[in-house]
């Protein structure tokens, strides 16, 4: 798995300490077969178990592999100029595939 962080994401990850979490959710109130959403966050999510440093550079990534699954490619950006927020993308997708 290659880690692609643009320059935005980094600089609001290392103001918050240096470490972002990523991992893939279902939503538990949806359908069966609702495709996980890829979320991050800079704060450690509850049950901060399974998770895994990957290398990346300057930032600590923290990944948490659904089934064991690797996107080839984890790319980290930023979203929002309000309330700006990190954000991960399996492969250039929001959605584990």
């Amino acid at each position: 798995m290659r880690v692609q962080v643009s320059d935005e994401a980094a600089t609001f990850v290392a103001a918050r300490g240096g470490t972002v979490w990523v991992w893939a959710h279902r939503p538990g109130f949806c359908c069966n077969g609702t495709p996980a959403a890829m979320k991050a966050s800079t704060t450690p999510p509850p049950g901060e178990s399974g998770f895994t440093s990957v290398a990346s550079d300057g930032i600590d990534v923290r990944f948490r592999a659904p089934g064991g699954r690797f996107p080839e490619v984890l790319e980290l950006g930023l979203h929002g100029r309000r309330h700006p927020k990190v954000e991960a993308y399996w492969d250039g997708c929001l959605i584990m595939l």
